[in-house]
């Protein structure tokens, strides 16, 4: 896992969005005094949860927001996003990147953002206690913080090395378990109370509950017998019925079959009557047959008009016409000779030789005084169309002559239909009147088996009536088994057992049901509360245990850091220095009260300790950590800060202008120092 970049905006200096990209081992920041180099740790710091303001070098939230500037106008947020490559697993997601986010607004609003989801503060410090990140930033070293750890109090420093060990997610949950302890532990109290509370009273409520269920077994009694009494009473009328119902059963038979005859013969009438030959249909025939006859008549009459005049013009042709040569034929036959006269092509004298033909023709024709002429073509064409005619209303008439003899058949077929319908219908009408009379007399015979029955009837109704009046549902009826009503010798006996039990009930009195509720409330609460005790008192082992596991795992674990970050302290220490001595000294600071919630018990007494720093400069005789120089403080603390980090290396570390006290020859040693450092965590380092 190692931190693969940094997103920016808005935060202090940083008005527009910027993204650092880390991808070696060591990572130099550098710039001028005052263009915001800082303000990079500061926004790591701030992204990973820190709530202190004053190590931000602000007063107020909207501190960390960009104010503006001659170029660019005040926002109104600022975010950071430190953005993981997670493709080891070292965070426990199941993600290859994980994307950690903390945005502010100028009302002081904050959010935290897990991989583009909101979360809590408190999710984002438990995910940071995980990797090795805890509150205290041991991995954030900056500006004019480098000695701050050797001035710091013995018990801050112990915290500082338990967090820089990884030991801070199992004071977490050695935390979270004996916060779980302290509301077990009251709960358990809280349910003791109630248990002393409850048990005498249930003891009360446990005779008078005893007391109702005598009267409930006697009620219980009761009612089976009721029921047994009703469903003996019910299966008397109802074997009756059956025997109603099995003799009339016969004769229902025998009216379905009755029933079914006169349906029968009602459909077939019905069906007949769909297909009878109508009256009206045979005057239809008749009108129709009418019709065609007028219409042969009137074919008939035409056919004689034109016989007549075929005769006629037949006639024209038999004899020669003759004609007079008057005016009118001297007149036709001249015109005949203008029309020769004025025609322009053609042989002239031909065209003379044929007037002088038709003159000489005129002059004879008019000393004979008549002429004979040929039918005209207009008088053969008008012969031949009457005589098409003719043939065309003879063939004419012969169809209509067919149509005549179809309607006359078709009209004597109607009538013998309708003749031999009438007859079947009639037949039909009898028989079914027949039928009627003999489902009359069924009929007849069944009333009397329905008027049983409404007898019957009545009978139950009068025994739904008291059922109702005692309270007993006839839906309940069907639990009483056959058996139970065979062993009924008698139900007059039944009913004097049910007289019987009834004194009983009155003898007892009424218990009121709300003292049976409370005792089987009140008991299953005790129920409860003494199986949540039991529960309360389980998790209270189990938690004690895991607060005991837990002590010895931080014991155990901070002992062998503790161990180990010694003996790097010295060794870093002598490299740096060339030579000395420095080791921690783990030492008891004294002992004081544990706060408890319950007043009643006595406060328990706690060892509390701390860790102090003994170093020996070479050449030098110092007594205490106050006698250093400010560059003897930056070494010391360098050495400490590299023992920490080679023993459990956190995923980053920044260190903001950390050799600022170092004169040349130590800047040479802690950058030497600062290569080895860089292959077991990676640097950002601010210079």
């Amino acid at each position: 896992m190692r931190l693969a970049r940094l997103e920016i905006s808005g935060f202090k200096s940083f008005a527009r969005s910027t993204t650092l990209e880390f991808t070696v081992p060591i990572s130099a920041i550098v710039g001028p005094n005052g263009s915001g180099k800082s303000n990079v740790a500061e926004a790591i710091r701030w992204v990973m949860g820190e709530q202190s303001m004053k190590s931000l070098r602000g007063k107020r939230g909207e501190d960390l927001i960009f104010n503006g500037s001659d170029k660019a106008a005040k926002l109104g947020k600022a975010s950071v996003t430190l953005v993981f490559d997670n493709a080891d697993g070292r965070i426990p997601l199941d993600f290859p990147e994980v994307r950690i986010a903390r945005k502010i607004f100028r009302d002081g609003t904050n959010e935290y953002i897990l991989n583009d989801s909101p979360v809590r503060l408190k999710d984002i410090v438990e995910l940071m206690a995980r990797i090795g990140l805890g509150e205290t930033k041991h991995n954030i070293i900056g500006q004019g913080e480098v000695d701050r750890w050797l001035l710091s109090s013995s018990r801050d420093r112990k915290e500082i090395l338990e967090e820089a060990l990884g030991l801070k997610v199992y004071q977490l949950k050695k935390v979270e378990a004996e916060r779980k302890l302290a509301t077990t532990e009251t709960n358990m109290r809280e349910v003791e109370s109630l248990l002393r509370e409850i048990a005498p009273h249930i003891k009360f409520l446990k005779h008078q509950a005893e007391k109702a269920e005598t009267r409930e077994s006697l009620e219980s009694d009761l009612k089976r017998f009721e029921l047994v009494y009703f469903a003996a009473l019910f299966a008397n009328i109802e074997k009756r019925e059956d025997s109603i119902s099995q003799n009339a059963m016969p004769v229902e038979r025998e009216l379905e079959v009755a029933h079914a005859v006169s349906k029968k013969l009602e459909d077939e009438i019905r069906e007949r009557e769909k297909n009878h030959v109508k009256p009206d249909d045979i005057a239809s025939l008749e009108k129709s047959l009418q019709a065609v006859e007028e219409k042969r008549r009137e074919m008939e009459r035409e056919f004689g008009r034109l016989e007549g005049r075929l005769i006629a013009e037949r006639e024209k042709f038999s004899r020669p016409i003759v004609r007079i040569t008057d005016a009118t034929y001297i007149k036709e036959k001249l015109k005949g000779v203008l029309a020769l006269a004025k025609t322009v092509a053609g042989d002239f004298a031909e065209i003379l030789r044929q007037i002088q033909s038709i003159l000489e023709g005129l002059m004879g024709d008019l000393e004979r005084g008549q002429v004979e002429e040929k039918p005209s073509p207009e008088s053969t064409e008008e012969l031949h169309k009457l005589e098409k005619r003719a043939e065309e209303l003879e063939a004419a008439l012969l169809g209509v002559s067919g149509e005549v003899d179809q309607a006359r058949t078709a009209l004597r077929d109607a009538e013998s239909r309708w003749r031999s319908s009438e007859a079947d219908l009639r037949k039909l009408e009898r028989e079914l009147r027949e039928a009627e009379e003999k489902r009359a007399r069924i009929k007849s015979q069944l009333e009397r088996a329905t008027f049983e029955r409404e007898r019957l009837l009545g009978q139950r109704k009068e025994l739904d009536d008291e059922m109702g009046l005692l309270g007993v549902r006839r839906e309940s009826l069907s639990d009483v088994t056959k058996d139970d009503i065979a062993a009924v010798s008698s139900t007059q006996e039944l009913f004097k057992k049910i007289e019987r039990l009834r004194g009983k009930l009155e003898e007892i009195g009424g218990i009121d049901q709300s003292v049976v509720k409370e005792y089987r409330d009140t008991e299953t609460r005790y129920a409860f509360l003494s199986k949540e005790l039991d529960d309360l008192k389980q998790a209270d082992v189990s938690l004690k245990e895991l607060i005991a596991t837990l002590e010895k795992q931080i014991a155990e674990d901070f002992e062998r850091g503790f161990k180990k970050i010694n003996e790097n302290f010295n060794h870093y220490f002598q490299l740096i220095f060339g030579g000395g001595k420095a080791k921690l000294i783990y030492q008891e600071l004294g002992r004081h009260k544990v706060d408890e919630d319950d007043q009643s018990q006595p406060a328990e007494e706690e060892t509390e300790y701390g860790i102090d720093i003994d170093v020996d400069i070479p050449r030098k005789r110092i007594k205490s950590l106050s006698m250093l120089s400010g560059g003897e403080r930056a070494l010391a603390s360098i050495a400490l800060l590299f023992a920490m980090v080679s023993v459990n290396p956190p995923p980053f570390l920044v260190l903001d202008e950390t050799d600022a006290a170092l004169d040349e020859a130590n800047s040479k040693k802690y950058a030497n120092t600062l290569a080895d450092l860089a292959k077991e965590a990676q640097l950002i380092i601010i210079t």
